[in-house]
Parts: structure tokens; sequence; C-alpha cells
């Protein structure tokens, strides 16, 4: 059997099954278990599953948080809306290159982006280069190549990581699924959080929009540390407490009254 079958075929079984092990996969193949973890690593790589100790889980099975974003956007609250209206009025600026990630608070921002002069803006979000293209030719449009992976309906893996490391822009708006002290900015899925770092390692300055339901949440993988939180936007429900101690980290911190 050809590496590559070998490969669909581990891809399909745990697309069906939700899992597999690597025992099981060596007695299925015939092959060395090394063999099978080369296989595993490259399918993670691809985005068609996680790798976890003795074996590989279906993405949503890892990730059971991790909510559609169809289902998101439609709970869209005000408070993003009005997060997203004031970070697009403060931090942007004619003739910029903004990174814009995935998630349904930052993809509000492109109603309030269209009055800007020559803005470039730099996407991995499907619904937001959707949502951006209305607006062509008042906004310039740049997306990243890659794997479209749902539930997040954003592209991810090696080629969409290597396509950013190629633009050195202005700001870089990025959301999370939650905020906690401990842990940072975190995310439900390591291929998107891989995206959101190389974002913000590539901005000259990083804007952190997370609106007060997010707070005290935390999820697998975490993207971004407290320490590293320089520009942050919230609402006026966000906890005071919280509040006051990223203040004293020296954080900017910018609330939205609602």
């Amino acid at each position: 059997m050809l590496a590559r079958e070998r490969r669909n075929r581990i891809a399909n079984l745990v697309k069906s099954q939700g899992s597999v092990t690597i025992e099981e996969l060596t007695n299925m193949f015939d092959v060395s278990r090394i063999t099978i973890w080369k296989d595993l690593k490259l399918l993670e790589e691809k985005g068609f599953l996680a790798r976890v100790h003795g074996g590989a889980m279906r993405l949503d099975k890892l990730n059971p948080e991790e909510k559609d974003f169809t289902i998101r956007r439609e709970s869209s609250s005000l408070e993003k809306q009005l997060i997203a209206k004031y970070a697009a009025e403060n931090y942007v600026k004619d003739n910029e290159f903004i990174f814009l990630d995935g998630g349904t608070t930052v993809l509000e921002m492109i109603p309030h982006l269209i009055n800007f002069s020559n803005l470039t803006i730099l996407t991995n979000g499907l619904f937001t280069l959707n949502t951006a293209s209305s607006y062509i030719p008042d906004l310039n449009v740049i997306c990243f190549g890659g794997i479209l992976r749902k539930p997040s309906f954003t592209f991810v893996g090696p080629d969409t990581e290597d396509f950013i490391t190629k633009y050195n822009v202005d700001t870089a708006f990025v959301s999370a699924f939650g905020i906690t002290l401990d842990k940072g900015l975190t995310d439900p899925n390591s291929l998107d959080m891989k995206i959101k770092r190389i974002m913000c390692e590539n901005a000259r300055k990083v804007i952190v929009l997370i609106d007060s339901e997010k707070f005290g949440n935390h999820s697998l993988t975490t993207f971004y540390e407290i320490e590293e939180i320089e520009n942050f936007i919230t609402d006026s429900n966000a906890p005071s407490d919280f509040i006051e101690i990223l203040r004293e980290k020296d954080i900017n911190i910018n609330i939205v009254k609602i």
C-alpha cells in the first residue's frame, strides 16, 4: 500500500470513528509504530486530526467546547459590536496594513473600515474574507490560503503560517476563546492558535478584543501570555478586579460602555 493511500484511510477512519490508537493502526496496516507516528504527524499538520497520547482524535472530539462559527456569529452580542467599532475608530489609520484573525468579534470591525483611505486587511477567516469582499475596492483584501477547517472556518496549516511570515504589518487585531491570569489568551485549537501567534509576532502593534463573557474562560492552548498584552479592549461588564490587575501590569485598557 502506498503511503498516501494509507494516510487517506487513517484520516477517514478518524473521521468515522472519532479516534484511533497507534496499536490499532500498526496492526491494520502491518507497519511500524514510527511509520504510523509520522503519518499522524503529517495528518495533524494538514488539519485532519489531533495527535493525543497513544493515538489520534477528530478535532471536534478533542475540543467539544469549540462551537461552529455560524452559531457563534448568530449569538454575536452588542458588546462584540461596540468593541469592534471602538477598535476600528481608534486603532486604524489610512494607508495601513492590518491583520484580522478569524474570530466573530474581529469580524465586526469590517463595516467600520470602509472610510479609511488605502487600507489593506490580511485575514485567514473565510467569513471575514466574504464580508470584506462586499467592500472592495474601498478595502484592499489579502487572504491567506491553506487548509480550511471547521468549525472555525479559518485557513490554517503550514502554508498559511509561511504566507503570514512574508508580511510585516502595522497592527494585528486578535480575539480569543477566553482569558485568565495564569493561562493568558487561549484557543481550543492548536492550528488556529499558531496562526494567531504568528500574526502577533509579525505586527508592530497588537490589539486584543475580548468581551466580558470571555473573562475566566480558558481552553486548550495559550497563544499570548498576559505579560505580552499591550493594548486591550473590552466592555464595561468585565470584572473590575480582573481589570485592575491588568492595569497594574501596565496594560493599556480600553473599556467600551454598554
